[in-house]
């Protein structure tokens, strides 16, 4: 993954379930945090994912933040100050936390990227989470990795004609 990323800008890790992707994630998580960077991770349903959020808490620890829309405005406007001000480097979020104002983001994860919950169909704007991953991360210069088990069509099309990188 890390030679991929190094050729390309968004590299798509193709690995059946418990295949051991978070453990790859956790992994460059941590290098990317020992060079000061910030991480987004993204996962499409955040409710359905408390075991990884368990799960990178016990690793990660204040570190971390996670975020996503069924929070407050008071936790939402905390979290987006701690991103702000570089207090949080990882951070835990569903499509919408791709707007946070990151100060030095490295890396993007976009989990389970074929999953149809990163499309925002209503209310507007409309926008896939997936996609504006990709493009937020070409403007800071940071990489972007795309894990799924069974790859979207385009991500995998991208992956197989050598746009994206591919690790299987």
């Amino acid at each position: 993954v890390k030679e991929q990323l190094q050729e390309k800008a968004v590299c798509l890790l193709h690995g059946v379930t418990s295949s051991g992707k978070t453990n790859i994630y956790i992994r460059l998580i941590e290098e990317y945090i020992k060079q000061g960077q910030q991480v987004l991770y993204m996962l499409p349903e955040i409710a359905l994912t408390s075991q990884v959020i368990r799960r990178l808490q016990r690793h990660f620890g204040g570190y971390i933040g996670v975020y996503h829309s069924k929070f407050s405005q008071n936790e939402r406007v905390e979290i987006w100050n701690k991103v702000k001000t570089g207090e949080l480097r990882v951070i835990l979020g569903a499509r919408s936390s791709v707007f946070l104002p990151y100060q030095n983001l490295g890396l993007i994860i976009c989990d389970e990227e074929h999953d149809g919950s990163y499309k925002q169909q209503e209310p507007a704007p409309r926008y896939n989470g997936r996609d504006a991953a990709i493009y937020f991360a070409s403007l800071f210069g940071a990489k972007t990795l795309l894990g799924s088990g069974t790859p979207s069509i385009e991500g995998y099309y991208n992956a197989t004609t050598g746009k994206y990188g591919l690790v299987e």
